[in-house]
């Protein structure tokens, strides 16, 4: 139990707070508002690459960590144990798979309590049985380690303790979030097109669906112009491979814009977005292109139909390509309808999906920290 020494020299400075990612892309994309707006904790990122833009007053210490499981992981793992049991940080949170997998344990072993953050658990209905055996063993060895756990899916908050992966009583619900005002504000489209333009937003991996998009763009082939945005992920064992990409392109099937800095621009380009995920926590994408009052369409997964209400006829079954496909026609012949799908999904994300919210739960979650360890 901390010192009297201790809790009074935590009241005389503010918490020193870690957040640890496999990437600083994650970083950038998920936690950088929520670094701002928790500007009076003292934030360090450990990220597993080179992070040179964080926000003002953030510190950041490159340790490598690759995302796909590899001997380098021994290495990572130290790397992290040693640097974190240096700086004594009042509690250290991860974010993504391997930085968690390797980040929990490293953290409590250096003697800092530790916060996971489940962006979308592996364990979850619909996945194969192999896959949910793996991903059991994952979420549980992440979760005993932790000290705290935040889901971002409602359905994670029911099924983890049920599956006897988290008990409840260290879990939380933290929900994800846009910073709406951003997303509700005119932006001058990026493209233009006499066609209506389907636009998929997402990495170029096989998880993320964009198989099953480059299929849909392909069945639906001069009815509209087919658009992805998002960067190529050559470290990962499902990405698209350049053959795949150069022969959709050079077909004329898809248009493939690369990673981008904003994406509202091409976001109000779009008459509708794509999302054939196979596995998602709360899609942020789908919060952004909702918000700007674009329908999407999206396989019926975990966390989409949250942000997508599912009486909107916009979900298909997980997979069924033809089916979602069906659904991209309907919006592409009827413009009207389109609309007005567009400005339900807005209403209803507006409604629940605020950064602002999320922000106001994580300082609940540190202010219970640090009472509890004082």
């Amino acid at each position: 139990m901390p010192s009297m020494t201790t809790a009074a020299n935590r009241a005389r400075r503010p918490l020193r707070g870690c957040r640890v990612v496999t990437t600083s892309l994650t970083a950038r994309v998920l936690l950088s508002n929520q670094l701002r707006s928790l500007s009076e904790i003292a934030w360090t990122v450990v990220s597993g690459d080179c992070y040179d833009d964080p926000p003002d007053g953030v510190a950041v210490e490159v340790i490598p960590i690759r995302r796909e499981f590899a001997l380098s992981d021994i290495a990572s793992f130290l790397g992290l144990w040693r640097y974190l049991r240096r700086q004594r940080f009042d509690f250290v949170q991860t974010h993504t798979p391997k930085a968690s997998f390797l980040g929990l344990p490293a953290a409590r072993l250096a003697g800092s309590p530790a916060i996971y953050t489940i962006h979308g658990a592996l364990f979850f209905v619909g996945n194969g049985r192999k896959a949910n055996i793996l991903g059991w063993c994952f979420e549980r060895w992440c979760c005993t380690w932790a000290s705290r756990v935040l889901v971002q899916s409602r359905e994670d908050e029911q099924a983890l303790p049920a599956a006897w992966i988290c008990n409840r009583g260290k879990l939380s619900h933290l929900g994800n979030g846009i910073v709406m005002d951003r997303f509700l504000a005119p932006v001058a489209p990026a493209l233009q097109s006499d066609r209506p333009i389907v636009m998929m937003v997402s990495r170029l991996v096989r998880e993320k669906g964009c198989a099953d998009f480059l299929a849909i763009a392909a069945s639906l082939a001069g009815r509209a112009d087919f658009v992805h945005v998002g960067p190529f992920e050559h470290d990962q064992s499902d990405a698209l491979t350049e053959r795949e990409v150069a022969a959709a392109s050079e077909a004329g099937i898809v248009r493939f814009v690369g990673a981008v800095d904003d994406v509202r621009p091409y976001l109000a380009s779009a008459t509708v977005v794509v999302l054939p995920s196979y596995r998602e926590g709360i899609p942020r994408v789908a919060m952004e292109a909702a918000a700007m009052g674009r329908p999407v369409a999206a396989y019926d997964i975990r966390g989409v139909r949250e942000v997508i209400d599912p009486e909107l006829g916009l979900l298909a079954r997980r997979g069924d390509q033809q089916a979602l496909t069906r659904v991209v026609e309907d919006l592409v012949r009827h413009p009207d309808r389109c609309s007005e799908l567009g400005d339900r999904c807005r209403k209803w994300v507006v409604s629940r999906f605020s950064e602002d919210d999320v922000v106001d739960r994580l300082r609940a979650t540190y202010d219970a920290l640090e009472r509890n360890t004082a």
